[in-house]
C-alpha cells in the first residue's frame, strides 16, 4: 500500500478527478471529498465530486454539496473512491470504477481490501483525518472551503470526538483544521443539535420500541417505511439514532435496522465486542465498534441471527 504522500505526488499529475462519495452519505464521505476536491482545483486539476444519492440538507451549509452531481456524462483522466469500504459502496458509481484502470481508493475501513490500482487505507478515526494530511501533501496548506468540509468529517464520524477510534492525532489534526478557522459549534449544531420536528416524533416512537436481547447487553431498533411515511421523515434523518441506545447502562451492541425497498439495513455500534465480524457474515463490514451491512430475507429471522453472531462476540 502506498503512504499518503506518494498518493499525493500520483494525483499531482492527474489532469481531471471523477471523486465518488458512498450511498447514504454521510459528514465524512462528503466532507473529505469536498476537502480533497478544493485541494485538486487549487492545483489547477479539474475535479467533481459524484454521488449516488442527493446530499443530506444538513450538509449544504459546505461550500459545493449543493453541487455534488447525481450523474456522470463526461471523461476523467482518474476515477477515486472516498470513504468506500469496498467497491459496490459507490452504488450505481461501482460498474464504472471497476471498468476504469487509473483508480484511486482513499479511506479509513479495516474491512477495505484495496480494490483500486493506487490505495491509501489507514485505520484512523475518519476518513477526514487523513483527507488532511493528503490535502496538505498536495498543496502544502488547506484551502479555505476545504477547511470546514474536512472537520465535518472528522466531527461527524467521530460522533464529535466520543468515538474509541479517536487518538491523539486525531486532536493534532482538529487543532490544525481550528487554526486554519474550522467553525466546530456551527458544524455540531448541524450534525448534532438541529433537528426536524418529524425526526424528533419519529425518534420518539422508534426509542419507545427497543427490543432488548443477550440479557440486555444486545439492542435492537427497526425503522420501517411506513414510519417514514407517517412522519415524514427522511432515511438519513435516522442518522445517531443507533448512537442513543449505545448509552443505555447495559448495551454493549447496538444495532440500528431500516427497512430499505428491497431489503434490511443495518447499523451496528459497540463498546467493545467486534461487531466488524458480525457485519462480514452479512457481506457487510466496516470498523471493530462501527460497521454496517444489508440483509435480503425475513426480518425477524436478521435479528436472530444478528443475535446469535454477538453472542459469539460479547465476552463472558
Amino acid at each position: 500500500m502506498m503512504t499518503v504522500k506518494e498518493f499525493a505526488e500520483k494525483l499531482k499529475k492527474e489532469k481531471s478527478v471523477a471523486i465518488f462519495c458512498h450511498v447514504r452519505p454521510d459528514g465524512d464521505t462528503v466532507g473529505s471529498a469536498l476537502g480533497i476536491k478544493f485541494a485538486l482545483n487549487k492545483l489547477g486539476i479539474k475535479a467533481d465530486v459524484y454521488c449516488e444519492e442527493v446530499v443530506p440538507e444538513k450538509f449544504f451549509y459546505l461550500e459545493g454539496a449543493k453541487e455534488i452531481r447525481l450523474e456522470i456524462t463526461e471523461r476523467y483522466s482518474s476515477y477515486m473512491a472516498v470513504d468506500c469500504a469496498d467497491v459496490t459502496r459507490m452504488g450505481k458509481f461501482s460498474e464504472l470504477f471497476q471498468t476504469e484502470k487509473n483508480t484511486y481508493n482513499f479511506d479509513h475501513h479495516i474491512s477495505n481490501n484495496h480494490y483500486a490500482k493506487y490505495n491509501v487505507v489507514i485505520d484512523t478515526s475518519a476518513t477526514a483525518e487523513n483527507a488532511t494530511e493528503l490535502v496538505l501533501a498536495l498543496v502544502g496548506e488547506i484551502p479555505e472551503n476545504s477547511v470546514n468540509a474536512l472537520a465535518t468529517g472528522l466531527v461527524t464520524d467521530t460522533g464529535n470526538f466520543k468515538h474509541k477510534n479517536v487518538t491523539e492525532n486525531t486532536f493534532k489534526v482538529a487543532s490544525v483544521l481550528k487554526a486554519n478557522g474550522a467553525d466546530f459549534n456551527k458544524i455540531t449544531y448541524y450534525n448534532f443539535t438541529k433537528q426536524s420536528k418529524s425526526r424528533a416524533n419519529l425518534f420518539g416512537e422508534v426509542m419507545s420500541k427497543i427490543r432488548y436481547l443477550l440479557d440486555d447487553r444486545l439492542a435492537v431498533i427497526t425503522v420501517y417505511k411506513s414510519q417514514l411515511s407517517r412522519f415524514g421523515a427522511k432515511p438519513e434523518e435516522t442518522e445517531g439514532f443507533v448512537d442513543f441506545i449505545m448509552g443505555i447502562d447495559t448495551v454493549e451492541v447496538g444495532v440500528c435496522i431500516m427497512e430499505m425497498d428491497n431489503c434490511y439495513k443495518a447499523s451496528f455500534r459497540s463498546k467493545e465486542a467486534n461487531v466488524n465480524e458480525v457485519a462480514s457474515k452479512f457481506g457487510g463490514g466496516g470498523h471493530v465498534l462501527a460497521s454496517g451491512c444489508r440483509y435480503n430475507g425475513n426480518l425477524e429471522e436478521f435479528i436472530d441471527k444478528i443475535r446469535y453472531y454477538v453472542s459469539q462476540q460479547i465476552k463472558d
